[in-house]
């Protein structure tokens, strides 16, 4: 008896739903998570309320440091604009971990494995629509609360131009991320440390408050070779000025982070359902 495939099996009495195609499914579920989050208005005007405040003390402190002339040749109004960007794409970058630490914890993740669609995919998909919605509602009140603070655009904002589409593939870069962060969840039944660093790594490492450029050279140097840096500081630094050449190499480094995070969440989940699988689940 030949194996059936389960693209053929049959629908007519047989009860057993076809599998439906992934690439329609996963798009659903993009504007599925759209909706979700759109709906939660609550939360991402609360968000957008939190990035003004942030927006707020932080001009109020670089006018301050300005004013004493320990900038370095940077304006407030420069730093302004490149935090309006980091702290964009932090606050909207979804958390998708928490959502498959639940299920992993609760044991709901056997239920959710039975359904048609890739449980990975799925998730990032649905993350993936929430980021379209935060990134949408933070952009528009990010940039007009930086444009009173500041007193105006940036010194060259064309550089802005080039600064939208490195938001969203950094967005796309750390939802891939915080997913990875929830395959810990099977080993260590809480993704909470693991999340904790990986935000830490992004204010240090990523530049996420001060462009790398202020580091120190050694620290700005290792910082360049994780992907914390393309991943905030290099979008950040669009603010700066009209710069295409680092635009094209912040998006390479964008997309070879990304392939790096989908081949690390493959073989993370085979070994996560591995490791399911011998637990009994």
């Amino acid at each position: 008896m030949t194996r059936q495939e389960p693209q053929t099996l049959s629908t007519r009495g047989s009860g057993v739903r076809p599998l439906p195609p992934l690439a329609p499914a996963l798009a659903h579920l993009v504007l599925a998570g759209m909706r979700q989050t759109f709906a939660q208005r609550a939360t991402w005007l609360g968000r957008a309320l939190f990035l003004v405040l942030i927006l707020i003390i932080f001009t109020r402190l670089w006018q301050a440091v300005e004013a004493e002339g320990h900038l370095q040749g940077w304006s407030a109004r420069d730093l302004i604009w490149y935090l309006t960007l980091t702290e964009w794409i932090v606050m909207g970058i979804p958390l998708p971990h928490l959502a498959i630490e639940a299920e992993v914890r609760s044991g709901e993740i056997a239920a959710v494995l039975a359904r048609p669609l890739p449980y990975l995919a799925a998730k990032v998909a649905e993350a993936l629509g929430a980021m379209v919605v935060r990134m949408a509602a933070l952009g528009v009140t990010g940039f007009a609360a930086a444009w009173v603070l500041a007193g105006g655009l940036p010194r060259e904002p064309l550089g802005l131009l080039l600064a939208l589409p490195l938001c969203f593939l950094a967005g796309v870069l750390g939802t891939l991320c915080y997913t990875l962060v929830g395959l810990t969840t099977f080993w260590l039944g809480d993704s909470t440390s693991v999340s904790w660093v990986f935000q830490k790594l992004c204010f240090l490492l990523g530049g996420m408050i001060l462009p790398l450029a202020l580091y120190p050279e050694w620290l700005a140097t290792f910082a360049a070779w994780t992907p914390f840096a393309p991943l905030l500081s290099g979008p950040g630094r669009m603010a700066l000025g009209w710069d295409p050449a680092l635009a094209r190499t912040t998006a390479l480094l964008l997309l070879l982070w990304t392939l790096v995070a989908l081949a690390l969440l493959r073989v993370g989940w085979a070994r996560a359902l591995r490791r399911l699988d011998g637990a009994g689940g």
